[in-house]
């Protein structure tokens, strides 16, 4: 193998490995953002049942609103999770159909902005999510304390 082939299979071995690697992030986030949302629930639920019961609680609209964009943000996900692997069959899709490299890579682009989108909306929602539900806590803490 000449040394020019040799460097553009390392390069395509490399951009393999890199693909690999963000497929396994991408699935790590999904994990992640579905642990810590539905972790963040859970304690909530537990601090309202051991430790500020709702009847005793001020600003319950701020408990509500911090469950709501962490269930948004576990549908949301949920959406972002379904919408990539319908994307992946539809890449698949287009290359059977043996669309032209340029059309396919825009086609590839705009899908994952959809996901990006997604995924951005979902940490926004979370990091809202948490906080209004610390800012609860806090409140409730300092009242009862």
């Amino acid at each position: 193998m000449g040394k020019r082939k040799k460097a553009i299979q390392e390069w395509r071995e490399y951009r393999l490995s890199i693909l690999e690697q963000k497929a396994k992030s991408d699935d790590d986030f999904e994990k992640y953002i579905t642990f810590i949302s539905s972790g963040a629930l859970i304690i909530t639920l537990t601090f309202v049942e051991k430790i500020s019961p709702l009847d005793q609680s001020t600003n319950k609209w701020i408990l509500i609103a911090g469950w709501g964009f962490l269930a948004s943000t576990l549908l949301i996900n949920l959406l972002s999770h379904y919408l990539s692997s319908r994307f992946n069959e539809m890449t698949i899709q287009n290359l059977d159909e043996g669309m032209v490299y340029e059309k396919l890579t825009c086609k590839i682009k705009e899908r994952n902005k959809v996901i990006s989108v997604l995924n951005i909306i979902s940490i926004i929602s979370l990091g809202i999510g948490i906080a209004s539900i610390l800012v609860f806590a806090a409140i409730n803490a300092y009242n009862h304390g």
